[in-house]
């Protein structure tokens, strides 16, 4: 059985990059690192199976316990910005107004956006040029701005 070891800690190698490569969550990753470990020490002649074994659990558990949180902690504080993130801080024309209850709507880059004001007690009136200060879902908030 040892001579055909290396064959299945290969088909694990595999496997676990396939399954990683659909998935966004790093659950296989790990396995990989173990299987590549424990392959190359299948060529080493006169280890056991069981050895392979042990040194794929090892190297597994050992790069999931003490790599994962980090990664993920890594992963969640990157911010990724959108095309709408370049909004903020443009200036807008309001084609309409927007008051207390209603809200209005502003046109930039001739594209019509759903807006509303940062103070929302203040209205703005049709044809005002106003500032871009925020993105909440798919509305603008907008404040009173200057030509």
């Amino acid at each position: 059985m040892e001579q055909y070891m290396w064959i299945i800690w290969l088909g694990i190698f595999v496997i676990s990059l396939i399954i990683e490569g659909v998935t966004a969550e790093l659950v296989s990753i790990f396995f990989s690192a173990g299987s590549v470990v424990a392959l190359i020490i299948s060529f080493i002649p006169g280890v056991t199976w069981w050895i392979e074994l042990i040194v794929f659990v090892v190297i597994s558990g050992a790069t999931l316990i003490g790599l994962r949180p980090l990664v993920k902690k890594f992963i969640a504080n990157q911010k990724r910005n959108t095309n709408v993130d370049e909004l903020i801080g443009k200036n807008g024309i309001m084609i309409k107004g927007c008051t207390e209850v209603e809200f209005g709507e502003i046109k930039v880059n001739g594209v019509i956006w759903t807006a509303v004001s940062v103070n929302q007690k203040e209205a703005i009136a049709e044809n005002e040029v106003v500032e871009i200060v925020a993105v909440q879902g798919n509305k603008l908030v907008v404040k009173k701005g200057s030509k």
